[in-house]
């Protein structure tokens, strides 16, 4: 079996992830799908253990050629149970797909923002092990404003809910995935430098704040990504129920 990577643009794919994936490789292959050259989606999830859905610059909000073909996905995916793993764009489309709904922020958030755990959370097998008020970074000029209906939420920030599960699928607002290196190079995207000068983000200051983060929140965001690999991937790709 597979496990398809969705990715949206070439500075948004999955970073950091890959060592959590590399360590993974007995248990699962991996596939990327470039979504935004118009590359075939699955038929079928027979052979697929589950999808990772990237972020991007681009918005639900806006006509997208891809946008229905990745929604269907998704939406069966929710519905046949398939794990999937959606950051950002990824956790927006997934909302869209389930029934919920997004729409764009006044202002972009871009930030180190701490995430606390639901009320409701419990033992839920990704969000239990995130350590309470653990800063990661969110950058998003839209938001899921309508939770999908039967949605969970795991994690918030001060502002919003920035991660929920439905069934198998989880989705985070945040970017788990990214180091320094990786901001760095969306500051140079025309697009998301206007963003931060929208939101009053000095680049400069922003790297450095990355820089100092990073250990921690690489070490919390991989092992975030790690739980969702070893836990209802795994139980896909082995047919076990634990």
């Amino acid at each position: 079996m597979e496990l398809l990577v969705l990715e949206h643009h070439a500075t948004t794919g999955v970073c950091r992830f890959a060592d959590v994936l590399e360590g993974r490789r007995d248990l699962v292959t991996t596939r990327t799908i470039d979504i935004a050259a118009g590359e075939a989606l699955p038929i079928s999830f027979d052979e697929v253990a589950g999808l990772v859905v990237m972020g991007g610059p681009q918005s639900v909000t806006e006509e997208q050629p891809w946008l229905a073909g990745e929604l269907d996905l998704l939406r069966r995916a929710v519905e046949e149970d398939v794990p999937v793993f959606g950051v950002c764009l990824g956790a927006q489309l997934l909302a869209v797909a389930a029934g919920g709904a997004v729409t764009t922020r006044a202002v972009p958030e871009i930030a180190f923002v701490p995430q606390r755990h639901a009320t409701d959370v419990g033992d839920d097998e990704l969000a239990a092990g995130w350590p309470d008020g653990a800063a990661t970074f969110v950058w998003h000029g839209d938001e899921v404003t309508t939770m999908p209906p039967g949605a969970v939420p795991l994690l918030h920030g001060p502002e919003q809910v920035t991660a929920w599960r439905i069934g198998n699928a989880f989705a985070t607002q945040a970017h788990p995935e990214v180091d320094t290196a990786q901001i760095a190079r969306w500051i140079e995207l025309d697009d998301l430098d206007r963003q931060l000068a929208d939101a009053g983000i000095d680049a400069d200051g922003l790297l450095t704040e990355s820089a100092r983060r990073e250990p921690f929140t690489l070490a919390t965001g991989l092992s975030l990504f790690g739980r969702f690999v070893d836990g209802p991937v795994r139980r896909r790709v082995t047919g076990s129920s634990r």
